[in-house]
């Protein structure tokens, strides 16, 4: 039987095949149709496979288009793939993908990927895998963050840092969220910053002390509105300032912004007698319970007889009530019945004797003004009357207290002055001799707290030792005697080792014990001694309790504060100054109602008074 043969010799061109089935080498230029089975050995890249339909268990090379309809488990390995979309999974590296193009990809195990990522990024499980991504949108995230470049949500460590000296560097490898308190000037830089963009957040709290504090930041810092932010110098309870702090260059440039500032700061609160407004209400109506004096930030206040004196946490200075000897700094000898500010931002301590003034800045000066008389009590070397402040030479004050007719002052190296009217010993110079100018009291050079009362000093050391001198017609210096000696003319030590707080007044002094003990001695004609009776006192004798704080003395009234908080009166209330809407005496402590009243150790803070009104402060 014959058969039919045909022999192809040299095809050339374009083979056109409905079915092509072939067991060999199929060696082409050129392929198009469909190909079911393995294709293999195209090694040129000028081969053109142009394929509708691919079933196969596998591909090797380059490939152009849309890879669609894969089934089952197929496996591509391919070179350089060119696509407008990928479906499927991906091992390996994906490369080279220009914009616009998707891939929507089930799981992808890669080394590396370099593009756009919307969705969820997860089970990269190896230390060696590699994101670049441009624009991740994502619904999730997990992970530390701690090797992200370019990203911060917020804190993610927290540190504490103490700058105590002229330099402090702040290590960011500890933490980027740092509470700094600070107790010296210093220069502040940062150590390993996170890559190149890091953000810090720095929350700076001021020592308890009135020294203003200074701060210097990196070179390369640019604050946000041009300026840098004013630093606090009131330490409170309620005082707090943060800045954000951000850098892109590894640290040679920061930018920063204040983004809270909270100084603190008490609600201040009056009641009394309100002769030519002293009560700070625009009006000279009396209240026999406390009235809150407007706006907050109030940091100490100081009472004279018929004026107020107070500062705010910002260091500025208000006065206000009587003014006949120009004691309210205004330049002018005008009552005023709410406050006015007295000129300059950089008060820190305040009080009166009557109608002088006195007041400490943060660089250390001291500054008095109004009546100048009584041998000098201003200590110009003169009995001339200012209405607005003068200082008094040096630069190293700490504090200062005004009795009526003297004046007592320490410095910072602990030593004590006095000038002015010296009846009855009290400027402690072993005389009668007055001063117009400051003279030292001798003692030694740790002097920590003075006060004065009507006719006697009273001072304390750093070993909590007490001293008065001065006049003894009541009782008054406590050596268990009244008016034998009439006057003691320079210091002597009231028995004990424990004085706290200090304050004297009318004839009548108090002070706290460091275990919380109130006791008090000499006049007790309204039973301010708090003793039940009106009997005096040479001697210190205890009010009862023992959580006593801060406390403060008016015309013959006590006031005092417990560590509660509570705010306790006892003594004359002739002007309703017990705070109890009415004018009766009280010989033993009674509570002004509320639990908010600043409880703070040392005069300058707490109350303070001379006159028959009374000023402290409150919690907000």
């Amino acid at each position: 039987m014959s058969q039919t043969k045909v022999q192809l010799i040299a095809p050339i061109g374009v083979v056109t095949a409905t079915t092509l089935e072939t067991t060999g080498v199929l060696t082409a230029t050129t392929f198009v149709g469909d190909i079911a089975g393995t294709v293999t050995g195209i090694t040129s890249t000028t081969d053109n496979l142009n394929l509708g339909i691919v079933t196969a268990t596998s591909f090797a090379g380059d490939f152009t288009g849309i890879g669609s309809g894969l089934t089952g488990t197929p496996n591509i390995v391919a070179g350089i793939v060119t696509a407008t979309k990928f479906v499927g999974n991906t091992p390996g590296t994906v490369s080279g993908l220009a914009d616009g193009t998707n891939i929507n990809a089930g799981i992808i195990t890669a080394t590396s990927f370099v593009g756009n990522l919307t969705g969820n990024a997860a089970g990269l499980s190896t230390t060696t895998a590699q994101l670049t991504l441009g624009i991740v949108t994502a619904t999730s995230y997990s992970g530390s963050g701690a090797n992200l470049s370019g990203v911060s949500a917020g804190p993610v460590g927290q540190q504490a840092v103490t700058a105590n000296s002229g330099t402090t560097t702040i290590d960011l490898s500890s933490g980027n969220l740092i509470y700094m308190t600070q107790s010296a000037n210093t220069t502040v830089s940062f150590a390993n910053t996170e890559g190149n963009t890091d953000v810090v957040y720095l929350v700076r709290v001021k020592d308890d002390t009135a020294t203003a504090r200074t701060i210097t930041w990196p070179s390369g810092m640019v604050w946000d509105g041009g300026s840098e932010p004013t630093i606090t110098q009131i330490n409170d309870a309620n005082e707090a300032q943060a800045f954000k702090l951000t850098t892109r260059d590894n640290g040679a440039t920061w930018y920063g912004a204040e983004i809270y500032s909270n100084p603190g700061g008490k609600q201040l609160w009056i009641w009394g007698i309100n002769q030519q407004g002293g009560l700070g209400q625009n009006s000279t109506v009396p209240h026999s319970s406390p009235i809150q004096i407007s706006g907050a930030g109030w940091s100490k206040s100081h009472c004279g007889h018929y004026e107020t004196l107070s500062i705010k946490n910002d260091n500025t200075l208000w006065a206000w009530g009587d003014n006949p000897k120009g004691q309210l700094g205004q330049n002018n000898v005008v009552d005023y019945s709410s406050p006015v500010q007295v000129p300059g931002t950089t008060w820190s301590k305040v009080g009166t004797g009557g109608q002088s003034t006195f007041a400490v800045k943060t660089d250390g000066t001291l500054w008095v003004w109004g009546y100048g008389a009584w041998g000098g009590i201003l200590g110009q070397n003169n009995n001339t009357e200012y209405s607005s402040p003068v200082q008094i030479p040096g630069t190293t004050w700490a504090q200062a207290n005004m009795t009526l007719y003297s004046s007592f002052a320490i410095k910072t190296n602990g030593t004590l002055w006095a000038w002015g009217n010296n009846q009855s010993g009290i400027l402690c110079q072993n005389n009668n001799t007055s001063y117009s100018s400051p003279v030292q009291i001798g003692g030694g050079t740790d002097w920590s707290v003075v006060d004065g009362g009507n006719g006697n000093f009273m001072a304390k050391k750093t070993d909590n030792t007490l001293w008065m001198a001065g006049s003894n017609n009541q009782g008054q210096l406590g050596n268990n005697t009244a008016g034998n000696p009439t006057q003691i003319s320079s210091p002597v030590q009231i028995p004990g080792t424990t004085w706290n707080n200090i304050c004297s007044g009318n004839y009548q002094s108090f002070a706290t014990k460091t275990d919380g003990t109130l006791w008090g001695w000499g006049v007790n004609a309204q039973g301010n001694l708090g003793q039940n009776n009106i009997i005096p006192h040479s001697s210190p004798v205890q009010i009862p309790g023992t959580t006593w704080s801060s406390l403060t003395l008016t015309f013959n009234a006590t006031f005092a504060t417990k560590t509660d908080n509570t705010l306790w009166a006892l003594g004359r209330n002739d002007n309703g100054s017990m705070g109890q809407n009415n004018t009766t005496h009280y010989s033993s402590p009674v509570q002004i109602p509320g639990t908010d009243w600043v409880t703070t150790q040392g005069i300058w803070t707490a109350l303070a008074s001379r006159g028959e009104h009374i000023a402290p402060l409150k919690n907000p």
